[in-house]
């Protein structure tokens, strides 16, 4: 049988990976003050509709004669929670779980993939950005990301510029356009946008193409959008480790004002995480309230980190017995467990040979080897499967050299 386009399947070695992953992640989200939050895989359809835009509502996987979909994202469920809720402000929380797109699957890109996100709810301060990029500064460093960059810009910005030149039809159309300029470079977005901007496209397409400093960029659009530049400086008076790109956008249509990519800089060149500011969208499902999130996307963490099939089992010691001594193996097992080792034991009932050849094949790194000598003796003998080497000890000796 198939599984489903789009899906995957994960395998031990793989899932060991990704719960490391989470594991990390969810440490620096909780050192920074956040905390768990869980929301269902499905949704009222008019929830995920109230303000996905366009593009994303017609990627929903909707169910068939119902009024449910697959949750797109993390954040909108967040927001129906927060908006019907009472929590101390601000309310920080952090969610690992998988969203669902109906796209076109191609290389690192599936139907099914998992997000980390961490939001904070009641806030208007940029104080909030702040923290964030800090935050994910950290988790991507413990995570052994070092070839990356943070892009940030500010939907303030791009609307005010547009609203300068009396430009207020086709915004989408313009937002989605600048959404690709990876994709398809400036020279496509020019020639895109030129006929929608008119008399005004030699002004403001060089915008998007900006080059110099921050502090140079800010300055030339301060004109066209004072309250937007503000905001970003206050960011980088906070925290100043990022490049401002005037043609960030952000795809979904809640962002409202400071959004924020991080990209690769080495061999990977795509996006891995990103977010940003939607003030307006609790207001959408009951009581408002500013808030801002960051999103790290864990299957493009994982395309950087590469895959790791070294780790095949959490097993730190198998416990190798003979028919006689199997029940002896098993309180041996419960000992090492209580002692907070990993352990199992033959359930098949093969021989030494074949029992040795499965830790062999999940690199468990210990044996411990349980005959009729060894109960007699009270001892076992510890065999390293990585240098081969054995000796016969006892259990308490056994337990303080697999743990180091």
């Amino acid at each position: 049988m198939k599984k489903a386009k789009g899906m995957r399947d994960f395998l031990p070695p793989q899932m060991m990976q990704r719960e490391k992953i989470f594991s990390i992640i969810t440490e620096a989200y909780r050192e920074f003050g956040f905390q768990p939050l869980e929301t269902p895989a499905l949704e009222l359809l008019s929830t995920l509709k109230a303000k996905s835009g366009d593009e994303i509502a017609g990627q929903l996987f909707e169910i068939k004669d119902s009024d449910l979909a697959m949750r797109f994202d993390l954040t909108v469920p967040l927001s129906r929670v927060a908006a019907n809720s009472s929590f101390p402000k601000p309310f920080k929380r952090y969610q690992i779980g998988p969203v669902w797109r109906r796209e076109e699957p191609q290389k690192g890109r599936f139907r099914e993939f998992w997000q980390a996100d961490a939001d904070i709810i009641g806030t208007a301060s940029m104080r909030a950005e702040a923290e964030l990029l800090e935050m994910s500064l950290v988790t991507l460093k413990r995570l052994g990301i070092k070839d990356s960059e943070i892009l940030l810009n500010n939907r303030k910005i791009l609307n005010s510029i547009l609203e300068y030149f009396g430009i207020s039809e086709k915004r989408s159309d313009i937002f989605r356009t600048l959404d690709k300029i990876d994709k398809i470079g400036y020279k496509s977005v020019y020639e895109t946008l030129e006929p929608i901007f008119g008399e005004y496209s030699d002004q403001i397409l060089p915008i998007f193409d900006m080059k110099g400093s921050n502090d140079e960029k800010l300055d030339a659009l301060e004109k066209y959008a004072p309250e937007g530049v503000a905001e970003v400086r206050k960011v980088q008076e906070l925290f100043s480790d990022f490049t401002f790109d005037p043609s960030l956008v952000r795809g979904l249509g809640y962002y409202s004002g400071t959004v924020f990519e991080c990209k690769g800089t080495g061999n990977y060149k795509g996006s891995f995480a990103g977010g940003g500011r939607y003030d307006g969208l609790l207001e959408l499902y009951g009581q408002g309230a500013p808030a801002v999130g960051i999103s790290l996307g864990v299957e493009r963490i994982l395309v950087l980190l590469g895959e790791d099939q070294e780790k095949k089992t959490y097993t730190e010691a198998f416990v190798a017995t003979f028919p006689e001594t199997y029940t002896d193996g098993l309180k041996i097992a419960k000992e090492l467990r209580e002692n907070k080792i990993a352990a199992e034991t033959d359930l098949i009932g093969r021989n030494l040979k074949k029992q040795l050849d499965y830790a062999r094949s999940l690199i468990i790194p210990w044996v411990l080897i349980v005959g009729k000598t060894e109960i007699a003796q009270k001892k076992v003998t510890l065999r390293n499967m990585n240098s081969g080497e054995e000796e016969k000890t006892t259990l308490t000796a056994a337990i303080k050299k697999i743990k180091g």
